[in-house]
């Protein structure tokens, strides 16, 4: 008759069983579908953000970084050099620039201005001990300071935050660059825990960027944005404490550059490179960091986004002259309220899901639940280990029956008593009543 004729019988003895295992098949395709979606949800689970306000009891400050423009000092420049340098930048700079005798770190660090000459004076809460002060060499920016506070506030006022007058010291030059037109500070507003750097703040849109002019006094209301990235399976983020990815990708663009040009600058810190020795190496170095500066390339340099970071919106309340006798300029930087955007990415799918998924898809699908599940894994144990389980217990069976002759003998007692002895009463010795 033949395989194919047996089949043919057995369907038409019972035709809906082809019904039932095809269908019985499909469902478990789906099924095994659904399975291996929901186990890579759980091995890498979508992420959802979710934003919503909260109100502090502490308001954390951000860091504030100053640059004067114009940056150096042009007298300076042109004795170092011996000739005509209002700025680095110029090739007039290093033309006849006396490189076996005056260091590149004493031109760039005399050339620039010192704290004292900077500040007039400064505070957060109207005392200069809440601040942290530490300074910063840039090639376009000359010498920057930054400021962070020691504290968290526990106000938010005028009065409460920072409170700054720059001192200018600005004079009328004898070069052709006009310099006092656009004289002033250029004031970063970002994170405390990011280092300033003059390459990637202007493209890392976590920067708020505002410039003031001398004798100017001008009012900043701050409102702040929290942000919490999840690390994840295709992007990392740094949770160590003092990280910075700007700084990060910052040595890293000076690195490559220093490797191109076979030297370094002052301003181009953690860089092994010797400093340029000779005109025609500054210059090289000087034109691939203005083509860095400028362009919009993309280097790829590994850093790390941070897992969390603050992004600080400002809004001028108020802008006016300075009345002073000298170039001066005042500055407050202050929050009106502790209400804080909060912006966190979550795990969208969790262990609770998982089952929930996995089970819904189980007995939806195939009718089964976890007592149904118990009578399949028994089934598949003893269809697979039926034999060594019947072995084993054969085993038992017979060391069960090898021992129990000799548990008889030291249970049997070496004294046989007669069972009428032991009910055998002496009447004699009864009491008549």
């Amino acid at each position: 008759m033949g395989y194919w004729g047996e089949l043919r019988a057995w369907l038409l003895r019972d035709p809906a069983k082809l019904i039932r295992y095809l269908v019985l098949f499909v469902c478990c395709i789906v099924v095994i579908v659904q399975l291996y979606e929901c186990f890579s949800k759980l091995s890498n689970p979508p992420i959802s953000t979710h934003s919503y306000y909260n109100v502090n009891e502490t308001i954390e400050m951000p860091a504030i970084t100053i640059c004067r423009e114009p940056p150096y000092k042009e007298e300076v420049l042109t004795n170092l050099s011996n000739g005509n340098c209002p700025h680095p930048k110029f090739a007039t700079c290093w033309m006849n620039y006396p490189y076996g005798e005056v260091p590149l770190d004493e031109f760039f660090m005399n050339g620039t201005f010192q704290l004292d000459e900077t500040f007039y004076s400064y505070g957060l809460n109207g005392e200069p001990s809440n601040v942290d002060i530490d300074s910063s060499l840039h090639f376009y920016m000359g010498r920057c300071y930054t400021l962070r506070p020691k504290m968290a506030m526990k106000r938010v006022s005028k009065q409460v935050g920072y409170s700054l007058i720059l001192e200018h010291n600005l004079v009328q030059t004898t070069s052709s660059v006009d310099l006092i037109s656009g004289a002033g500070w250029h004031i970063f507003i970002h994170d405390k825990r990011e280092n300033f750097t003059e390459i990637n703040m202007k493209g890392s849109g976590r920067v708020e960027y505002v410039f003031v002019n001398i004798r100017e006094a001008i009012e900043i209301k701050l409102q702040s944005q929290f942000f919490s990235n999840v690390e994840t399976r295709e992007q990392d983020c740094a949770r160590k404490e003092g990280y910075s990815d700007l700084k990060c990708g910052e040595i890293c663009i000076w690195r490559d550059l220093a490797e191109e040009a076979n030297c370094s600058g002052p301003w181009m810190h953690d860089v092994d490179q010797e400093p340029c020795s000779d005109n025609t190496s500054m210059r090289n170095l000087i034109e691939d960091y203005h083509a860095v500066y400028d362009g919009d390339n993309e280097f790829n340099c590994n850093c790390l986004q941070p897992c969390e970071s603050r992004i600080y919106t400002t809004y001028i309340q108020s802008r006016k002259s300075f009345d002073q006798p000298e170039p001066r300029t005042l500055i407050f930087i202050y929050y009106t309220t502790k209400l804080i955007s909060m912006i966190e990415e979550r795990p969208s799918y969790d262990t609770t899901q998982f089952i929930a998924d996995v089970g819904g898809s189980l007995g939806f699908l195939l009718g089964l639940s976890v007592l149904g599940l118990i009578g399949i894994l028994e089934h598949l144990t003893l269809f697979f280990c039926g034999d060594c389980i019947k072995r084993l217990q054969q085993k038992n069976e017979k060391h069960a029956r090898s021992e129990s002759p000799a548990d008889g003998e030291s249970q049997a007692s070496d004294e046989t008593l007669d069972v009428n002895t032991v009910y055998i009463v002496d009447t004699e010795k009864l009491d008549k009543y």
